[in-house]
């Protein structure tokens, strides 16, 4: 009968309904789980981060755009909790443990740009003000959310579905491109470099994938060394290895400094000194093989990457600059930017739509001016220096307090890699940036939480079994 009635649909309204109607089912059990276990739509949300252009690219097949799918997504996760809270008691308060005041700010600012008289129309700014919504919106839904159980289990996630972009990459640059691969490389020509693939595995773009596997290798090796627990060591290595595949193989020359960005802030965090001099050695290393030898040429990923260190000589490097001399002769008189949206969705033969930005600073230079973009800049100080001072103050728990590193090593990574690509605005690399964000200003709570746990197994029997966290 449901496979009449679905037949039925797709005949009448059309292939989506049908979908939609042989799918019910499942939505309906997923909500019923979702509201009975409010942390399913966390690890939602970071599935859909690492998996949401594939879902488009594959399945959707632009029916809905997939940022209204996350959109929607969003709202549900917000509609579950106001369930919930009026049908059974919602710990509003770690509400609080996030950066709320900071959010609002930005968010009459990114509201306040509606009002520049140079702004695109209405739509191109709606489409640019959801893409700040969503950090907005997500940070505070984690910090209610997460406690020390969940974050273990969302970092696995991670790991696991790092390990998967990676997979999906080596069969791309390896073994062969699906239809819709090739079909995706049809009109993106950047996407091959003197006739080798620059491989995107799930994601938008090549750059997207570098940026995203070095982040995955930066802290998978950083939990490596951190991790005592045997199981998750090996999985956080495989995690590192897969990451730096990713990287290479995606021939996106900034990623790489992901990992020095990270390399620095580890060592600057890290308390001990076995593992700083190691980290200082091998970073000292790498940049000497990359900078100073020819080492390894031959092979296409490493001699691409190389000349991500010599960037006088790189024609792509000195042409932003061209562009950026530009746009800082036009934003001179223009503090607050042409508004949101001015530079992806404006007039095409206005000065900001016109000029290629190249980098998620640029963007938001561009789109919000100096103002904003120290705002902006401000933001991502402000939460390392809560980290910071978390970390050499405050947090107990030596595991938490490694995350913690690993987590503000990666948000550094990626900041230094946005002034090269647009990567921070951009899935999944922004919801693990909101993730890391939420950690950071809810780690004392799950610090508290696992030293009262610790105190419980001093006074337990010792046939008791009481987990802590190392």
């Amino acid at each position: 009968m449901a496979s009449l009635l679905a037949i039925f649909m797709f005949y009448r309204f059309g292939m989506f309904s049908g979908y939609l109607l042989l799918i019910l089912p499942f939505l309906i059990a997923y909500v019923i789980i979702a509201f009975c276990c409010l942390e399913v739509i966390l690890y939602t949300v970071l599935f859909f981060g690492f998996f949401g252009v594939a879902y488009g690219r594959y399945i959707l097949r632009d029916v809905i755009p997939w940022g209204i799918f996350f959109d929607m997504l969003l709202i549900f996760g917000y509609s579950m909790v106001l369930l919930k809270g009026v049908t059974k008691k919602v710990e509003w308060a770690k509400m609080l443990d996030t950066p709320l005041l900071i959010l609002i700010i930005w968010l009459f600012y990114c509201l306040s740009t509606a009002a520049n008289p140079e702004r695109c129309d209405f739509d191109g700014w709606f489409t640019a003000f959801r893409l700040q919504m969503y950090m907005i919106l997500t940070i505070p839904l984690f910090s209610l959310l997460l406690d020390f159980k969940k974050l273990k289990v969302m970092l696995v996630l991670w790991a696991v579905f790092s390990i998967i972009l990676s997979l999906k990459g080596f069969v791309q640059e390896k073994i062969w491109l699906d239809p819709i691969d090739r079909n995706f490389l049809i009109g993106n020509t950047f996407h091959m470099v003197m006739g080798k693939l620059r491989v995107f595995s799930f994601l938008s773009d090549a750059g997207q994938f570098g940026v995203q596997q070095a982040h995955a290798a930066t802290f998978g090796a950083i939990m490596f060394l951190i991790t005592k627990n045997r199981k998750l060591r090996i999985l956080f290595l495989i995690m590192a290895v897969a990451g730096l595949y990713g990287m290479f193989a995606s021939g996106t020359r900034g990623a790489i400094f992901v990992i020095f960005g990270g390399a620095m802030v580890f060592c600057t965090l890290i308390r001990k000194t076995k593992l700083f001099i190691i980290s200082v050695i091998v970073a000292g290393s790498f940049y000497c093989f990359m900078s100073y030898t020819t080492i390894g040429n031959s092979t296409y990923a490493i001699y691409r990457m190389r000349t991500a260190f010599k960037p006088a000589q790189d024609d792509s490097y000195l042409a932003r600059k061209i562009n950026q001399t530009i746009l800082k002769a036009y934003l001179k008189d223009r503090p607050f930017g042409g508004g949101l949206g001015a530079m992806q969705h404006g007039p095409e033969d206005s000065v900001l739509a016109s000029t290629p930005y190249d980098s998620g600073f640029i963007l938001i230079w561009g789109d919000m001016g100096k103002v904003g973009l120290s705002m902006y800049i401000g933001m991502i100080v402000i939460f390392l220096i809560k980290g910071g001072l978390l970390v050499w103050f405050k947090i107990k728990n030596e595991w938490l307090r490694g995350i913690l590193i690993a987590l503000m090593s990666g948000i550094v990574g990626i900041s230094v890699a946005n002034y090269g690509n647009p990567v921070m605005l951009q899935y999944p690399t922004n919801v693990l940036f909101f993730m890391s964000v939420a950690v950071i200003y809810t780690a004392s709570r799950m610090d508290k939480s696992l030293q009262k746990q610790e105190e419980e197994a001093v006074v337990q029997p010792p046939s008791t079994e009481v987990t802590i966290y190392r």
